[in-house]
Formats: C-alpha cells, sequence, structure tokens
C-alpha cells in the first residue's frame, strides 16, 4: 500500500486501504486501514477498510449479474449509452460522452453509468437494494427511494471490508 501510495501522491492521492479475505469462509487474512497509521494528518488513523465511503462503480456487477440471472439481457445484448431522463435525474458518464449502442459486455467493461442505471429500474431498485443487503452491506439502512436509481454509480456508502466480502 506504501508503494502504490507513492505512485498515486503527484494525481492528489492521500488515502488508501486494502483488505485481503479467504474466499472460502470469508476470514480476514490481511488489512490495512492507511498507508501510515503513526500520521497525525488525515488520512492516517482513519481505517478506510471498516469507514463508510462512496462505492463508485463498484455496485454495477451486482446489477449486471442480477439483470442475467433473471434473462433480462445477456453478455450480448445491445444497451443504449444515450442521454437519459429519469423524472429530473439526468446522469452522465465519467467522461461525459456517451457510446450509443454498445453490447452489455462493453457497458460493464467500459463501467457506462446509463446501461447500468436503466437496468437497476429494470430490475427494480428495491429487489437491488435486497440482494446489497443480503450480500452484506450492511450499510444500506434506508429505504431504496432514499438512494434513488443514482445507486448504481455510488450515491450510497458502504465499508471496503463489506463490499470485499460481498464480491
Amino acid at each position: 500500500l506504501r508503494h502504490k501510495m507513492q505512485e498515486l501522491a503527484p494525481r492528489g492521492v492521500r488515502g488508501g486501504a486494502v483488505v485481503i479475505l479467504d474466499v472460502r469462509n470469508s476470514a480476514i487474512r490481511a488489512m490495512v486501514g492507511s498507508p501510515d497509521f503513526q500520521a497525525g494528518a488525515s488520512p492516517g488513523q482513519v481505517n478506510g477498510a471498516t469507514s463508510p465511503r462512496s462505492p463508485g462503480s463498484a455496485l454495477k456487477p451486482f446489477i449486471y449479474a442480477m439483470a442475467l440471472d433473471e434473462g433480462l439481457c445477456t453478455p450480448g445484448t445491445a444497451v443504449a449509452d444515450v442521454p437519459a431522463d429519469f423524472a429530473g435525474y439526468r446522469p452522465k458518464n465519467f467522461s461525459l460522452e456517451f457510446e450509443g449502442p454498445v453490447t452489455v459486455r462493453r457497458a460493464l467493461v467500459k463501467s457506462l453509468n446509463i446501461p447500468a442505471i436503466r437496468l437497476a429500474r429494470d430490475v427494480g431498485l428495491n429487489r437491488v437494494v435486497d440482494l446489497l443487503r443480503s450480500a452484506g452491506l450492511s450499510t444500506l439502512d434506508q429505504p431504496a427511494e432514499h438512494y434513488g436509481l443514482s445507486l448504481a454509480i455510488g450515491s450510497c456508502e458502504v465499508t471496503l471490508l463489506d463490499l470485499a466480502n460481498a464480491y
């Protein structure tokens, strides 16, 4: 973690955390909450592995898995990455550009926001939240409506430890 932090420091990254789990039983094999616990300033004594933070796009694979499991799409299904309005919510991609028609596979690989949000809507936001809670994301303690469709792109807080366990 310290080595990676030195590499990322010129880009303004000051904190990081690592969780390594045994996938057979979810036992924690290693957990580092910050690059330097002794650092008095942030992020020193903040445990980034157990502090709730936005997951960004890390929830998208769960939404895609649900949609695939339910037969709503296949990896080769074409989806639209075009400007959309979800009752006043007009999300954009990180790049601020739209790809147009893409496959589900490409949408996930490129972490496109619009297709993931559409799939969350199609699967049902309540069901997405239920799945994430059942996967162990205990910080999702509000009704699905509180998060809205932006949940698909990280409008909630989870811990790295819970997220690693969910994966």
